[in-house]
């Protein structure tokens, strides 16, 4: 316990919590502060993923007692100097007791295995966020069926050892977080110990502003290749169906850092030429949601829940979607979102959306209720008694 009668916790991350931006890192920052309103948290981010952030945003330090960065894969400045493995920062954490550690997924649990074998009988939790091995399966699945077999091999291979390791972390956790109750309704037959949702959630805007333009916007870390895919589907498949349905011109912004070589191509291709732009990485996603009149997420694999789903939401953004793109979030077609799993109806639903102010509006109110009922940080923060 701290002086101030919170118990303490080690927050174990693999990215640096962010307010925006990187789904995973929005996960990381959305709940370090819901565990900061019960523990008094340390927060050690050992790098795994990108975005490779050199500094924690201040708004995560007030939350913390203490707050470290290190990188297991590279050098740092201090590996270079005199005893310097002393003033590695994890090093640092030994000296002290936590009463939780809490990891998040399920790659950072060989890096926190040295502060796990000091629980003593004090509380050990991950927070799965996703089950990989199911996701890994899906994306080798996608990419069979786009005729990449050697990556699809590799995906199955990936399945197979997160499999074992989700095994193993189930028998060292006295508690699993997951983010729906999809996941933990897939998982409850291969876990013996405490399973909890602790759904994503989004922090609402100060002031969701009015729909804006005919723009369609696609968000995501490209370098993911569900990501990827969903854009080249864009390109290739919905794009030119939209363009040949809809009487006026409309452009599509795709945003987010990492394109691959093939999705440059079909974002080049005569047929989507001048509709169709990437953007790459940007310092803020605020002026994208506002200018867009939809959001489209036509995701065909992956795990988890889409954050980005429940930022267009926040937005006030209409969303056209898939029944992959949607799962885990309680929301339904039509009264929510539209939903098209075949490019002729995904094209239709941003067609009949652009053409449809009052739909807009209907699904934009609807999902801006939905949001604040089960999304929202306030939302996260009713059942916290019970967790």
């Amino acid at each position: 316990m701290t002086g101030g009668g919170k118990p303490t916790l080690l927050y174990v991350s693999p990215v640096v919590p962010l307010l925006t931006g990187n789904g995973l890192a929005m996960r990381a920052g959305t709940v370090l502060e819901f565990l900061a309103q019960f523990y008094a948290v340390s927060l050690l981010v050992v790098r795994l993923y990108p975005p490779f952030n050199t500094a924690i945003p201040k708004v995560f330090q007030r939350m913390c007692q203490r707050t470290a960065i290190i990188d297991p894969h590279g050098r740092s400045w201090w590996s270079t100097l005199p005893f310097g493995r002393w003033l590695n920062p994890a090093t640092k954490y030994r000296r002290h007791r936590f009463d939780v550690v809490h990891v998040f997924r399920l790659a950072t649990v060989s890096h926190a295995r040295e502060f796990l074998a000091k629980v003593n009988g004090r509380a050990a939790h991950l927070d799965l966020d996703d089950i990989e091995s199911t996701t890994h399966t899906r994306i080798a699945q996608l990419c069979y069926a786009n005729g990449n077999d050697p990556a699809g091999r590799h995906e199955e291979w990936q399945s197979q050892q997160c499999r074992a390791a989700e095994q193993e972390a189930f028998r060292s956790f006295d508690r699993i977080y997951v983010c729906s109750e999809n996941d933990r309704e897939t998982l409850k037959h291969r876990v013996g110990v405490e399973l909890c949702v602790l759904p994503n959630v989004v922090r609402l805007p100060e002031a969701p502003s009015a729909e804006s333009g005919r723009n369609l916007l696609f968000v995501g870390t490209l370098g993911y290749y569900p990501n990827d895919d969903a854009a080249r589907y864009l390109c290739e498949e919905i794009v030119p169906r939209a363009s040949s349905q809809s009487s006026a011109g409309f452009r599509v912004n795709i945003v987010g850092p990492g394109a691959s070589r093939e999705l440059m191509k079909a974002a080049s291709a005569d047929r989507v030429q001048g509709i169709v732009s990437l953007r790459g990485c940007v310092a803020d996603l605020e002026p994208w949601y506002r200018d867009a009149g939809v959001v489209v997420v036509p995701v065909r694999a992956g795990g988890g829940t889409r954050i980005k789903i429940l930022e267009a939401f926040s937005y006030l953004r209409p969303v056209v979607t898939t029944s992959a793109g949607i799962e885990g979030i309680d929301a339904l077609h039509d009264e929510h979102v539209l939903i098209g799993d075949t490019p002729e109806e995904f094209a239709h639903h941003c067609v009949r959306l652009m053409g449809h102010s009052e739909l807009r509006r209907r699904l934009a109110a609807n999902a801006w209720d939905l949001l604040n009922e089960r999304y929202s940080m306030e939302a996260l923060k009713r059942p916290s008694a019970a967790i």
